[in-house]
């Protein structure tokens, strides 16, 4: 099996979402390895003073116990358009550090910068982020399908930040535009994707 990874955002020596990355390392712990003892995440990470100052990617790699802990500078990539893929039966329910099949569909992007997946007939991620829709209400929302559950998803649900709806590439024109978030993107980081710009 795979190792799995939780990538937390660090910046200026402060660690984001630890609750939520601490919830998902556990809840892989106990579906995979039956290990049901709770850790917070946020103790076993020592910051280095190098890291005190910028943004950065703390990855933690692990299985039944951390392997790894490592720091990566972090830079917000340029998205502008997406391409739209078929998953088919693909499951990412645990962020494993095998990518193989996401992988394979982020190569049938042919010239657009990321991918919409689709599973099931329902729009769910993208390579690397789950999305939000800007609606015609002018709220945030978010596909209630997904693949993997991410933690900035997680936490901006909880703060009612956004909801969750049923989304389907006949549906996606009711909205205005498209954003991803991750661990180390927030809604308003990155440039809103017109809806015009996902290639069907």
């Amino acid at each position: 099996m795979s190792l799995l990874v939780e990538t937390i955002k660090v910046k200026d020596g402060r660690i984001y979402n630890g609750k939520y990355h601490s919830a998902r390392f556990n809840r892989t712990r106990k579906d995979l390895f039956g290990i049901g003892l709770p850790v917070d995440l946020t103790t076993k990470i020592i910051i280095p003073s190098y890291v005190h100052k910028g943004l950065f990617k703390c990855r933690i790699e692990y299985d039944s116990h951390i392997r790894h802990i490592e720091f990566i500078p972090y830079e917000l990539r340029t998205v502008l358009t997406v391409r739209m893929v078929e998953a088919g039966d693909l499951d990412y329910s645990h962020k494993f550090i095998d990518r193989a099949d996401l992988d394979n569909l982020f190569s049938q992007r042919y010239g657009c910068d990321d991918i919409l997946i689709v599973k099931g007939g329902r729009i769910t991620d993208t390579y690397y982020a789950n999305i939000v829709l800007k609606g015609e209400d002018n709220r945030w929302y978010t596909p209630s399908s997904y693949l993997l559950p991410g933690t900035k998803r997680s936490s901006l649900l909880d703060k009612g930040l956004i909801s969750e709806i049923e989304v389907t590439p006949a549906s996606l024109r009711r909205f205005k535009e498209l954003r991803l978030i991750n661990s180390m993107i927030d809604i308003n980081d990155t440039e809103g994707i017109d809806i015009s710009r996902i290639c069907f």
